[in-house]
């Protein structure tokens, strides 16, 4: 019997698969075949009730007649005469006789509040039911309703192109807020990034105001921080018109140029000799590797980086910071390690300290939370990697590590 069962159940997909035109014209047709053996069934049935009313009135009377064969037959039939019938079996045969008449119509008005009802019950009002709630939670901007319908007919495939529709406004409202928060994040960067020259040259314009009206200050060291000023007013210029160039961080992208490895240390130095002079802080910038190596690299990205690593060290260190700057062959990797004396990284830190807008205490506004997430995201664009550890000694180590191009 399992193959009855399966026939069935393919025989059922099958119809409810069907489009609703053909669909319509199977129950009109299902219909009206329920309605002639329906009403063939009553006729007969009536038929039946009226002979079994008639019959005690009637009388037999015979009828001898010839067959085909010349052979003598008798028929019977009743005669019925109408006055010896009761009111009650007079009535009995008028009703049945408007039954037999009227049952056409009778069952044609049934079968079509049936098929109907049956009709919308399975064709369309799951569906409808479905795209009402998927329509309300639209409207109240709920996009994980999913809207789906197991069939193949017009219903099933409205369901699914409004499927397609909610799957787009996701898509749609992803990409909006994409853009939102790579223009928050790049407002943050540019606001990031100002910090630190601006910082170098306010602690500059602090030393000239403090010691150069007394004469305290040689000429050489008042146009070397003239010089050192004009270098970090380029710096700004330089990056204020990439930022207007772009519209994400994601659109920036390393330029490769070939450098050699001691004018990246002596840059390096550069930018940690206004922080080290003003910030109170000793720093320390060393370096591992051949001077006369050419490297291929953007040193834009790797001073960037630094400034970022150093102010988020100067933040946490207690007296000293270590820079290190190593480099191998011209095709190797060059890393640059920063080291602080504070606190350390603890285990939160060290897993969430790269992403955008992360602080160790709510409401900190001491900084943006978005240097070291700048700094990952630069040193992947540059073939490398961030990474954050703690020193044995005490203290946060962050290594940022680039690939030359």
């Amino acid at each position: 019997m399992d193959w009855i069962e399966e026939y069935l159940e393919d025989l059922g997909k099958k119809i409810r698969n069907l489009n609703l035109r053909k669909s319509l014209r199977f129950y009109i047709f299902v219909a009206v075949l329920a309605i002639c053996l329906a009403s063939a069934m009553t006729i007969q049935t009536c038929n039946g009730w009226k002979r079994i009313i008639e019959k005690p009135y009637g009388h037999k009377t015979s009828q001898m007649v010839l067959d085909k064969e010349k052979n003598t037959v008798f028929t019977f039939e009743y005669s019925i005469p109408e006055k010896k019938l009761t009111k009650l079996d007079i009535l009995l045969l008028e009703g049945i006789n408007i039954l037999q008449y009227g049952c056409v119509l009778l069952y044609s008005v049934l079968a079509i509040a049936f098929v109907s009802r049956l009709y919308y019950r399975n064709k369309l009002k799951k569906p409808i039911d479905i795209m009402t709630d998927a329509a309300q939670h639209i409207s109240q901007n709920d996009m994980g309703y999913s809207c789906r319908y197991d069939s193949s007919d017009e219903m099933g495939q409205l369901c699914r192109c409004l499927d397609d529709m909610r799957l787009q406004l996701i898509s749609y409202q992803e990409n909006l807020w994409n853009q939102a928060e790579d223009q928050r994040t790049l407002n943050a960067a540019f606001a990031h990034d100002l910090r630190t020259p601006l910082t170098v040259m306010q602690g500059y314009v602090d030393l000239l105001l403090r010691f150069y009206p007394d004469d305290r200050l040689q000429k050489e060291k008042v146009i070397e921080i003239l010089h050192t000023m004009q270098e970090q007013l380029g710096r700004l210029e330089n990056f204020g018109g990439t930022m207007k160039e772009i519209h994400s961080m994601e659109e920036r992208m390393p330029k490769g140029k070939h450098i050699r490895f001691s004018c990246l240390f002596e840059k390096i130095c550069e930018t940690a000799a206004p922080l080290n002079e003003t910030s109170g802080t000793e720093i320390v910038v060393r370096m591992k590797g051949n001077p006369e190596t050419e490297l291929l690299a953007d040193d834009f990205f790797v001073l960037e980086v630094a400034e970022n690593l150093l102010s988020n060290a100067l933040r946490y260190a207690d007296k000293r910071i270590e820079v290190l700057l190593e480099a191998g062959r011209e095709e190797g990797p060059i890393r640059l390690y920063v080291k602080d004396d504070g606190r350390g990284f603890s285990k939160e830190e060290l897993v969430k300290a790269v992403s955008p807008y992360y602080r160790e205490k709510k409401g900190d506004n001491s900084h943006f939370g978005i240097g070291l997430s700048i700094s990952a995201l630069l040193c992947k664009k540059h073939g490398g990697e961030l990474e954050l550890a703690n020193s044995i000694c005490g203290g946060a180590i962050v290594c940022a590590v680039f690939s030359c191009l």
